[in-house]
């Protein structure tokens, strides 16, 4: 029965036009009809009588239309107007990210970075805290890879996680113009073997403080290079995705 509910007030709202004057025919239809009947009236009621009642009542409902016309359209132009504010509102808030990669000195890593992830041997992407050394692999370069994530956006970015296929770290919150960075250590053994892929692609996830939540995905093309029989890997960002509103409140 709700549901049933809901539909006819669905349809009345997109035909509301057609209700009305339906109603309208059918209420003086309904009356004409009983007239038939053997219903006691008031013996002055004549035809006459009866004519100027109905053009008093088709032209009264004649003229609310305009009436209606014009509170439906108000009401419409404030919904139309809500939506487009609610809309303007979560844009001036959503967090936009950009990020690189970069090949830099080990000590310099080391000096700036809040923390370090890995991509392990087996394609696992996790923080490399609490981890042993036996856990990740440094190579004998003086310099390692280095990721520079930067909320470019006009809103705090809150509850972030950044993912690599079903993996995910938590980065926590990053206010806006704030640049978080960390140390990546990806696994060479994973990465050059034959049939290691040469792209990979991170998604951000994040929230907005109506507690939109937002993805966006971060490509990087990968060099496996060799100098001096030391084996590294150095990343060049491919594409730079646009955000998707994943859900709302």
């Amino acid at each position: 029965m709700k549901k049933l509910n809901q539909k006819l007030t669905e349809f009345i709202k997109k035909h509301w036009l057609g209700s009305y004057v339906a109603v309208m025919l059918v209420i003086p239809g309904i009356v004409n009809g009983l007239m038939y009947l053997s219903i006691p009236t008031l013996p002055d009621l004549n035809a006459p009588t009866w004519l100027g009642f109905w053009g008093s009542y088709l032209g009264g409902a004649i003229g609310c239309l305009p009436a209606l016309a014009a509170l439906y359209d108000n009401r419409e132009e404030a919904r139309r107007q809500h939506e487009e504010n609610k809309e303007s509102r979560r844009l001036a808030v959503m967090p936009v990210f950009d990020c690189r990669i970069r090949y830099v000195s080990v000590k310099y890593a080391w000096e700036n970075s809040s923390n370090f992830f890995l991509i392990d041997q087996n394609g696992i992407f996790r923080k490399a805290d609490d981890l042993g050394d036996d856990d990740f692999e440094l190579d004998q370069s003086p310099k390692c890879n280095y990721i520079d994530l930067c909320n470019c956006g006009s809103g705090a970015a809150l509850q972030v996680k950044l993912f690599y296929k079903d993996c995910c770290v938590d980065l926590f919150n990053l206010k806006s113009g704030d640049t978080a960075h960390y140390i990546f250590l990806p696994s060479n053994k994973y990465f050059f073997a034959p049939e290691a892929e040469d792209r990979i692609q991170f998604t951000v996830e994040s929230q907005d403080i109506y507690g939109n939540r937002y993805e966006q995905n971060l490509s990087f093309k990968i060099f496996k290079c060799f100098v001096d029989k030391i084996k590294y890997l150095e990343f060049q960002a491919e594409s730079i995705g646009t955000v998707h509103l994943v859900s709302c409140p």
